[in-house]
């Protein structure tokens, strides 16, 4: 796995990449509210650049999460990672685990499509 985050074009790289495989590296623990926290910073510094992470970021567009409710036809929350965390019976280490498992599979159905 290549250590230069600069290699990854997006922020769905980049979880499924190197996050992924050391997530205590990049999250200070391996936990969903963890991983909460680091994308609202992506988010935001994405912004900062001037650009919209929406329009320009897989992750965002067409939107994981709204894929992921959709699909497993989830009622909205209020925090996103609820869902996860319900499945992983609050165990938070489980629930990243599951993130990962449902965004490589939106990862897949991206590259269906074309």
């Amino acid at each position: 796995m290549p250590t230069d985050i600069k290699i990854y074009k997006d922020l769905l790289g980049l979880l499924l990449g190197p996050i992924r495989a050391r997530p205590g590296m990049y999250l200070k623990k391996p936990e969903i509210s963890k991983l909460q926290t680091y994308i609202i910073g992506y988010d935001m510094g994405f912004r900062m650049t001037g650009k919209d992470p929406i329009k320009e970021d897989r992750y965002f567009n067409p939107g994981f999460i709204q894929w992921f409710y959709k699909k497993y036809e989830i009622r909205d929350t209020s925090f996103w990672e609820t869902p996860f965390l319900e499945q992983a019976k609050d165990d938070e280490r489980k629930a990243l685990e599951l993130f990962f498992q449902y965004l490589e599979e939106y990862s897949k159905s991206l590259t269906e499509k074309r």
